[in-house]
């Protein structure tokens, strides 16, 4: 990397030659069109307060949290759009999708391009983003939401229904078909979710091509390292804060304007889901116009390249024509920059090592529906207790690794040990999840009836058969006699109950009363079993110390992507990775994750039309073995690949380490540009 061309010859030694920066040929207009802000020629001098690096890594971090928050959020929605929408596992999976299939060709096809005019690349894509917001939020215009059912069972209100109908006219049986039938009405609406993710993926990828590079551009080594981890701080601190906001919105209903006597805690209740699309696509709305200010170049570039070519890593022909190439140049430059790409060992190694890094991060979508299975958490407590925990990973780690950074300037070879080393050590930590609740005793599911002469569990049997039960909605009850916990009242074959106020109906049942499938022929609301604080908090607390090890590298990590090309690839460089990391890891994780979920499945709501919908009850045991060593595999084996881009990367001499640590001449780290 640390050698250049100049009229097809490789020059050995970059500073040859150039005294100054004199020998970058741009007249007085040039330079203040290049290193002003302003656009489309108005450059008016007020905004020059602005022009300074940090600012600019500020508004970039905040549009893409508002980014990260714009996808993150589905996490948290995802119970709720399956329930509203109809959709399986399966569908919100290709929800997820359409973010990697349409960013896979973007990145491949862009990546060129964004090496010049950096900067309206990033606003360019930012304003797709808006776009990718504003599709799904749209959905709430034209969804049906159900009505309040006054009659509905809920078990800690109303009074008592959803029992056994053996036939007599006593207001059991189940719920009414309209409480669920609006979801398959909806189903229609599920392709604005995909195209919205689809444009997602390609307005994301000019700013994750483009925008690290220009950093590059503005700070030293040192300082990028601080840079890019206040960078990604802003930027990972997204994902927390959706699952925060995504939360709180699910406690506001869908219409912000609930009818009188809608509570959450009624099957009819729906969130108010489309905030977590609304918001970050007018807050991303607005840093786009910012962003879209700032200038090709700033003028702490000029300090910086000054080191750069000090040190080797680029030369003054090489930034002349990154800064000068027309389109046409760029397009017939995109075959020997692709062989350039392709033949770089440390580089592949490094790609195909992120590749399998996020297909295990695709579980991160799957996360909060797994802390609701393992430690009964409720949606909108899952948001907080994973959002609170994220942050401090994120903030602590990310600090660590800047202060790494600040150390001295690291050879990119040491760099990219240090990263190999901190994925290698956090990978044990993706085990915290087997600190869970003991699992719950499911009649019909984990063992059979009572009394049954049947040999394997199922929901229906001869003590049921009569009662027209179904799963469209959950309402388990417990057993207290052998903790036992059934589907609902009618699976358990009650055909009576008791409130805890007989004068009112509204008071809530006290318990199900002439139960036929249980034990104890009681039943009261809710499942078997407690809450599991003490493992809760020690699984938080191993979550948080691997997430902060394995983030201490990422510094080192973005760093060593600049270094391990010459610098007018870097882009095509970030281009590779997100097209890899796409096809081979963000791609199918959301398919293999969702096959594990799904076929964990034990219960599947089934509607009243026949069609299989989302699933209700889970193996645990079984969902947890498969969730998490599948993400420790994968861990290992990128790991080893960071450790074969550190073996293959070119030694440096020892005199190359002192002029590229110690900053004394030029050093070349190895890479050429031919």
């Amino acid at each position: 990397m640390g050698k250049g061309t100049e009229n097809g010859a490789v020059i050995s030694n970059p500073v040859a030659g150039a005294k100054d920066l004199a020998e970058i040929e741009i007249d007085e207009k040039d330079d203040r069109k290049i290193s002003q802000m302003g656009v489309f020629g108005w450059r008016p001098r007020f905004l020059e307060c602005l022009n300074q690096p940090i600012v600019f890594v500020v508004f970039f971090g905040i549009g893409n949290l508002f980014t990260v928050m714009s996808f993150g959020v589905i996490s948290v929605y995802l119970t709720t759009l399956e329930k509203t929408f109809n959709l399986n596992s399966k569908e919100t999976g290709v929800i997820l999708l359409g973010n990697d299939i349409s960013g896979l060709f973007a990145s491949l096809l862009l990546a060129n391009y964004c090496s010049s005019k950096k900067i309206r690349w990033i606003a360019a894509g930012m304003f797709a983003v808006v776009l990718s917001c504003l599709l799904p939020a749209m959905a709430t215009l034209f969804a049906e939401y159900p009505e309040l059912n006054k009659d509905a069972f809920i078990p800690s209100m109303i009074g008592i229904r959803g029992t056994c109908n053996l036939g007599e006219s006593k207001g059991f049986g189940p719920p009414p078909q309209g409480e669920a039938d609006y979801a398959v009405r909806n189903h229609g609406l599920f392709w604005l979710f995909v195209a919205g993710s689809l444009v997602l993926g390609i307005g994301g990828s000019p700013p994750g091509i483009a925008g690290p590079t220009y950093m590059d551009e503005m700070y030293t080594q040192k300082e990028f390292g601080i840079a890019i981890s206040i960078l990604y701080i802003i930027t990972f601190v997204g994902f927390p804060i959706s699952v925060l906001f995504a939360g709180a919105s699910l406690n506001m209903y869908v219409t912000l304007d609930p009818p009188e006597g809608m509570a959450p805690n009624r099957p009819e209740w729906v969130g108010a889901w489309w905030l977590g699309f609304l918001v970050p696509g007018v807050v991303v709305f607005i840093v786009s116009f910012v962003v879209m200010l700032f200038p090709t170049q700033m003028p702490a570039a000029k300090k910086v390249l000054e080191s750069k070519i000090q040190k080797g890593i680029t030369t003054v022909a090489e930034k002349t024509n990154e800064l000068h190439r027309s389109l046409a140049e760029i397009t017939r430059d995109t075959i020997p920059v692709a062989k350039r790409i392709l033949k770089n060992k440390s580089l592949n190694c490094l790609v195909f090592g992120d590749a399998l890094v996020f297909l295990q991060i695709g579980s991160i979508s799957f996360l909060p529906k797994m802390y609701v299975i393992a430690f009964r958490l409720g949606f909108s407590e899952v948001g907080t207790v994973i959002g609170v925990s994220n942050v401090v990973a994120f903030v602590l780690g990310l600090v660590l690794g800047g202060a790494i950074m600040r150390i001295k300037d690291w050879h990119p070879k040491k760099l990219l040990l240090i990263y190999a080393i901190a994925v290698l050590v956090s990978t044990p930590f993706q085990a915290s999840l087997f600190y869970r609740c003991d699992s719950n005793t499911v009649g019909g599911v984990d063992i059979v009836y009572p009394n049954s002469t049947a040999s394997d569990p199922s929901l229906y049997d001869t003590c049921n058969q009569d009662c027209k039960c179904n799963t469209a909605f959950p309402s388990f009850v417990c057993d207290q006699s052998d903790g036992t916990t059934y589907f609902s009242q009618c699976h358990a074959g009650c055909l009576g109950g008791e409130l805890n106020d007989p004068t009112d109906p509204k008071s809530g049942v006290k318990q199900y009363t002439d139960c036929m499938c249980t034990a104890g022929k009681t039943v009261t609301p809710g499942e078997c079993g407690s809450r599991c604080q003490t493992r809760l908090y020690i699984s938080l607390a191993l979550s948080v110390l691997g997430t902060m090890i394995n983030f201490s590298g990422y510094a080192a990590h973005a760093t060593v992507y600049q270094r391990v090309v010459s610098e007018v690839d870097r882009t095509v460089a970030q281009g590779w990775r997100q097209f890899v990391t796409r096809v081979l890891g963000t791609l199918p994780a959301p398919l293999l994750f969702g096959y594990i979920i799904d076929n964990a499945c034990t219960i599947w709501r089934v509607n009243f039309d026949g069609k299989q919908g989302n699933c209700w009850v889970y193996d645990l045991e079984s969902l947890l073995v498969w969730f998490v060593w599948v993400q420790i595999i994968l861990r290992i084996a990128s790991s080893l690949l960071y450790f074969a881009g550190w073996y293959l990367y070119p030694e440096p001499t020892q005199e190359d380490l002192e002029r590229y640590e110690g900053g004394k001449g030029a050093a070349s780290n190895g890479y050429e540009m031919t």
